[in-house]
């Protein structure tokens, strides 16, 4: 009875109403912001890492350091149409870097393979380094997307897709995908390993790691940054990975809604550390063109200062 007394009121319709048009002007203005805005604010972060037995820089001409200036990519989700990421890719990659990572999501279909010429402006002195992540095996529509958030079941699609394309492309553009496959190189004391999504068994991690000299300094890539103790196991004394977007929607105080990973919501992006094991999980520079909305974390590229000495 109170009830409808209040909505007889015409005060109270009104401001009801008022209310209600005030939360969905908010809301949409809150959705064209994180879409249009945010989405696009794309940013080139610094931070210098310390591996191995590094503790300062006062060190004897004789014991200098490994350094590498590596820029970390990852989630480009490219597809056509493209122009402001690729203006963002072109610009960023323009500087001197020894390597360039892309830990995986590079497209989001074969639309974007013609955009695989345009994501290196300058090839890195020690050459560039990609995995592969979950969209580019996977074509997922909005019922993965919603519904298999909540039912695991349908949060990907039963058919993989054929990479090979996407492989050729990089590749053709000097970027080399390691697939559960690693690389050294003797001269510089360096050995890569890259991690295939969905993943690897610890027996082949630990073989492909086995495969440096004692004294190499071991960088692992992969997409899902999952199961990170077994790389400290492993040897590896710094890893990049992406796929967790840093949430994409984070809020103030508490941290990104969706974490899109196993992880405690304050390691969804950053570096973080498992014993003395360094991991740097990126925010990407994009997402799936359905659901590409960012707040208060806006999409990023990496330019890691790694320091690393030898036992």
């Amino acid at each position: 009875m109170k009830l409808q007394k209040f909505f007889q009121n015409p005060r109270n319709r009104k401001a009801l109403l008022a209310t209600a048009g005030s939360i969905a002007a908010a809301g949409i203005g809150t959705y064209l912001y994180a879409s249009l805005v945010e989405a696009r604010r794309y940013r080139l972060d610094s931070l210098r890492v310390d591996t191995g037995s590094v503790e300062n820089d006062e060190l004897d001409e004789d014991d200098e350091p490994l350094r590498l200036r590596i820029l970390h990519l990852s989630d480009l989700h490219l597809c056509e149409p493209e122009s402001h990421k690729i203006n963002f890719l072109r610009k960023a990659t323009e500087a001197p870097y020894d390597l360039i990572f892309i830990t995986g999501d590079i497209f989001e279909g074969y639309s974007g393979i013609p955009y695989a010429s345009q994501i290196i402006s300058r090839p890195p002195r020690l050459g560039a380094y990609a995995v592969l992540g979950n969209h580019d095996y996977f074509e997922y529509n909005m019922l993965h997307r919603t519904v298999g958030r909540v039912i695991r079941k349908l949060r990907s699609p039963s058919k993989m897709r054929d990479v090979t394309p996407m492989i050729e492309a990089l590749e053709a553009q000097g970027i080399h995908v390691l697939r559960n496959s690693s690389v050294s190189m003797p001269q510089e004391k360096l050995h890569i390993v890259g991690i295939d999504y969905p993943g690897i068994s610890d027996a082949e991690l630990n073989r492909l790691v086995g495969a440096a000299d004692k004294d190499h300094l071991i960088l692992t890539l992969m997409h899902v940054p999952d199961r990170l103790e077994r790389l400290q196991k492993a040897g590896v004394h710094m890893a990049f990975g992406g796929h967790t977007h840093g949430g994409q929607v984070r809020v103030p105080l508490w941290g990104p809604i969706i974490k899109n990973a196993d992880l405690p919501r304050h390691e969804v992006s950053g570096l973080i550390w498992r014993g003395g094991t360094a991991i740097h999980v990126s925010r990407g520079v994009s997402a799936d063109p359905r659901t590409n909305f960012r707040l208060f974390c806006p999409p990023h590229g990496s330019v890691i200062e790694v320091c690393h000495r030898s036992p």
